[in-house]
């Protein structure tokens, strides 16, 4: 088989799914490829061992992210019907179309120009309170200036 560079990340969670896999019953396990399961011990971490409480139940352990990802595709994939299979994409296809949504409403592109001609307006209101202020020279200022220009010197 050929080798795959798998970050720390996945190593320790196909180790979590290699512990998960134990407590399986024999039967589910093997629907899953053989190949598959030896990429998995292929790319474990020997020296880290998951000390999870199976009397939780699995929906109640504290699993890594990449773990629950790797669960849920050797479920969709190897152990599902073709039943759970097509509810299980529903299911996903609406949670992508849910997360679709939001980011369309966060990141609408068509509410952007909307928010900069509404700063644009806003900063028009502002600048038509404030008036102008007549910048009147001193004495001072008027001698000084006077100073320099009869002796060539720049500002």
């Amino acid at each position: 088989m050929k080798k795959v560079s798998v970050s720390e990340e996945y190593k320790i969670a196909t180790t979590e799914v290699l512990s998960i896999l134990e407590y399986l019953p024999k039967r589910e396990v093997d629907k899953i490829p053989n190949k598959f399961k030896e990429f998995l011990k292929e790319n474990s971490l020997s020296a880290y061992k998951p000390n999870f409480d199976y009397s939780l139940g699995l929906d109640k352990i504290e699993l890594k992210h990449k773990t629950k990802l790797l669960l849920a595709m050797i479920y969709r994939n190897y152990i599902c019907s073709e039943e759970e299979r097509l509810e299980y994409n529903k299911i996903l296809y609406q949670n992508e179309e849910t997360y679709q949504k939001y980011l369309r409403e966060k990141y609408n592109p068509d509410d952007i120009f909307k928010k900069q001609e509404s700063n644009t307006v806003e900063l028009a209101e502002n600048n038509s309170n404030t008036a102008l202020i007549e910048y009147k020279e001193t004495f001072f200022m008027k001698f000084k200036n006077f100073v320099f220009k009869i002796l060539h010197i720049n500002k």
